[in-house]
């Protein structure tokens, strides 16, 4: 079996990635990449002997942290998680196998559950025209059975990939702009229109502990965060994937919708309620006239 490199992406996850670096083997290279000033991480890492090699980058978001890890790692296949998941190494090395069997992918991916149960979100629908376009897809999008072996698929999160190095550098790596959401859409849609096809290989397990790669403490600022991003990198993912009237009717609702509602809780009081939309808000201001995602938010360590 060759070597691989394992890739994780952290912003001051607490000690939630004890548990997963306890499953993942210890004679491959792991590279933990700290987007924050993570003094529990480092703390947690010094206690764990497996090959980890640390990475403080500061808080540059996914993109540019999996293209800085890229350039880092030694070995071709690259796995890439996150400090909530839990999988083990057969589960890896089964994906090795599925890519050396089909040799014409761009990402292969376990299947996921979330708390003990198949992950909705294991797998999307996300047809492209022949222009090269994301068509517009009214119904569900999202998985709704369970595969029973190896499949095509359209486009995978993030939660567990397997990818190699000289594909992904060939096709220009994850695209910077997106600080985090959607960026692994964005790069299943570029795989796909360069001829790479997306697998799931359900003889691989990962599970996923959703929205618990940080700590309690910090959950009214990472909502914020999550919120702000999340309407930022959907507006973009429209303008650069999708037709212009498609991205016109989108940009304009969701400013619409925004505005009104932040107004509105404003009036009525409803503080929570108002935060968020206004965060919305400031995300469609932001893409017409900063045009990065730049917001950022201090984490309490």
């Amino acid at each position: 079996m060759k070597d691989y490199s394992i890739v994780i992406s952290t912003f001051y996850p607490g000690d939630i990635i004890k548990k997963c670096l306890e499953h993942l083997p210890d004679d491959q290279e792991i590279l933990i990449i700290d987007n924050g000033n993570d003094e529990k991480l480092r703390d947690n890492l010094s206690k764990i002997r497996k090959k980890i090699f640390y990475h403080n980058i500061g808080d540059v978001g996914i993109s540019k942290s999996l293209n800085y890890a890229v350039s880092k790692c030694s070995n071709n296949y690259i796995f890439i998680t996150q400090p909530d998941v839990v999988i083990t190494t057969d589960s890896i090395i089964k994906l090795i196998e599925a890519a050396e069997k089909y040799e014409n992918t761009g990402i292969l991916s376990p299947i996921t559950s979330d708390n003990g149960k198949y992950s909705r979100f294991d797998h999307y629908e996300l047809k492209i025209s022949n222009k090269g376009k994301v068509l517009d897809n009214k119904k569900n999008n999202f998985s709704l059975l369970e595969p029973e072996g190896d499949i095509c698929v359209e486009a995978v999160n993030s939660t567990a990939l397997l990818v190699k190095k000289d594909i992904i550098e060939k096709i220009g790596k994850w695209d910077d702009n997106i600080y985090t959401y959607l960026e692994d859409i964005d790069i299943c849609v570029r795989l796909r229109l360069k001829g790479y096809q997306i697998l799931k290989i359900p003889a691989a397990k990962a599970h996923h502990i959703g929205f618990a790669s940080h700590e309690k403490k910090n959950h009214n600022q990472h909502e914020l965060l999550r919120n702000w991003h999340f309407c930022w990198s959907s507006i973009y993912f429209k303008k650069k994937h999708c037709e212009k009237k498609e991205f016109f009717l989108f940009f304009t609702n969701l400013f619409i919708k925004s505005l009104l509602k932040t107004f509105v809780n404003l009036v009525l009081f409803r503080i929570n309620k108002f935060k968020i939309n206004f965060i919305k808000l400031r995300a469609c201001i932001s893409f017409l006239f900063i045009k990065k995602s730049n917001f950022r938010r201090i984490i309490n360590n």
